[in-house]
């Protein structure tokens, strides 16, 4: 056992410690298999960057899972590049889905409300 005093702000107190184990003693020594016999595997590649705005030429699809707020265009609307084409509400997190480049909204796949996960079709532009 120990004794020790604490001071918190103005009181002192005196306490008494059991010593359960001995920190300065070095940690023993663990054996670990060879790599090449080890059940672990080797880690993986780090994880593609997510697609942001299309799968293929025209295709626009959604960059994460969440809940599509509102949809600013209509089929047959002609869209500049970068115009924002919808809102996804994500985590509480509104994010522009914005056009790719210039062209001409051909079909939207989804509607306001629709929750939709990561690589889902929102709408296809030519």
């Amino acid at each position: 056992m120990k004794k020790l005093r604490i001071t918190i702000g103005d009181k002192s107190y005196d306490v008494s410690v059991e010593l359960l184990s001995d920190d300065s003693a070095p940690a023993p020594a663990i054996p670990r298999p060879a790599a090449a016999s080890s059940p672990i595997a080797p880690p993986a590649a780090a994880a593609p960057a997510r697609p942001t705005a299309a799968a293929a030429p025209g295709v626009i699809i959604s960059p994460m899972a969440g809940m599509v707020k509102t949809i600013q265009v209509k089929e047959g609307d002609s869209v500049e590049q970068g115009q924002v084409l919808m809102l996804l509400d994500a985590m509480k997190v509104e994010n522009r889905i914005t056009a790719p480049s210039a062209g001409k909204v051909s079909k939207i796949l989804v509607k306001e409300g629709d929750t939709v996960t990561e690589g889902h079709v929102l709408l296809e532009m030519n």
